[in-house]
């Protein structure tokens, strides 16, 4: 079997493909999402494969779409509305991006419909190892659903990626218990 080098930037950051054909459909992946390669680098036992990306919701669909087997392996997309990633276990926003701190701001309450990937980023946020976690959030302005990050028992602003109203959510329901 032969394999395929994939080559930006520096010569030292690389992907290795099995194929030249992987290595396309990886490419057109890519294009599909509107994502561009920036870089792979590690960082003591972790691997970083860093994306670029102009629609965080593309970004999201994208890295929920890409299998990743491997530990200590992550892909993330730098978008203009914060950094989204992806492991073995979830989907992530890495950040809450400061806008989101002031819930004050917001013109219309949302509703979270649901928690996304189970409560791997729910007991990171309550631990304070994470300042959000995933949920999927209904606009107060126009009803459409998306995923976003919330900070964990507060009240967190998010902006509808359709309408872009900036809702007020309110995690207080989400509570984590030791036993």
């Amino acid at each position: 079997m032969a394999w395929s080098l994939f080559r930006r930037k520096k010569p030292s950051r690389y992907m290795v493909f099995a194929s030249d054909e992987a290595m396309q459909a990886w490419e057109g992946r890519l294009r599909e999402a509107g994502l561009t390669y920036v870089g792979t680098h590690e960082q003591g036992a972790n691997t970083y494969v860093v994306l670029r990306g102009d629609d965080p919701e593309r970004a999201k669909a994208y890295l929920r779409a890409e299998p990743i087997t491997r530990e200590f392996y992550y892909v993330v997309v730098e978008t203009p509305d914060g950094v989204w990633g992806a492991d073995h276990l979830t989907l992530y926003l890495e950040n809450l991006r400061p806008w989101q701190r002031d819930a004050g701001s917001a013109t219309c309450s949302g509703v979270i419909e649901a928690l996304i990937n189970g409560t791997v980023n729910l007991e990171a946020a309550a631990q304070g190892i994470q300042d959000n976690f995933l949920v999927e959030v209904a606009c107060g302005g126009c009803a459409r659903t998306w995923i976003d990050g919330v900070g964990y028992q507060r009240v967190t602003a998010v902006r509808c990626p359709a309408c872009a109203a900036v809702n007020r959510v309110d995690s207080s329901r989400f509570i984590v218990t030791r036993h």
